[in-house]
């Protein structure tokens, strides 16, 4: 066993494996962030490192009904707030962090005769916001 079989909680609820499409979590660990860096006239990249380092974490769904994408819905209720914790495959343990949730694009498949609406899979992008190394 790896984790204790989620990828993503978010405010202590378990993201339901269910909705997930195949290969539907993908996460880049603890991404460098650069200021001021360059390549000099020799073509040298200087580069200047910060200290904070931020994961990356994107879901991608399997087709919802509407039903499903309010239950989706209820995970990034503030987009701008996400406390989550995730899977992080370069420490294989759970990360805790805050995250936000860029723009999300939402794609009715179909509405059938009934009037209700059918989703492509959604792709949902977690991003934290990075905190000062302990």
């Amino acid at each position: 066993m790896t984790g204790n079989g989620y990828v993503l909680k978010v405010d202590g609820t378990i993201f339901p494996n269910a909705l997930l499409a195949r290969g539907g979590y993908r996460n880049t660990p603890n991404r460098r962030q650069d200021k001021n860096s360059y390549t000099d006239g020799k073509g040298i990249t200087r580069r200047n490192i910060l200290p904070v380092k931020r994961t990356t974490s994107k879901l991608k769904t399997i087709d919802l009904t509407y039903g499903q994408k309010l239950i989706v819905q209820f995970f990034f209720l503030n987009r701008d707030y996400v406390p989550a914790e995730r899977w992080n495959d370069e420490t294989n343990s759970y990360e805790y962090g805050v995250c936000y949730v860029p723009d999300i694009e939402y794609v009715v498949d179909k509405i059938d005769d009934d009037g209700n609406f059918y989703y492509e899979g959604m792709e949902i992008e977690f991003i934290a916001y990075g905190e000062e190394p302990q």
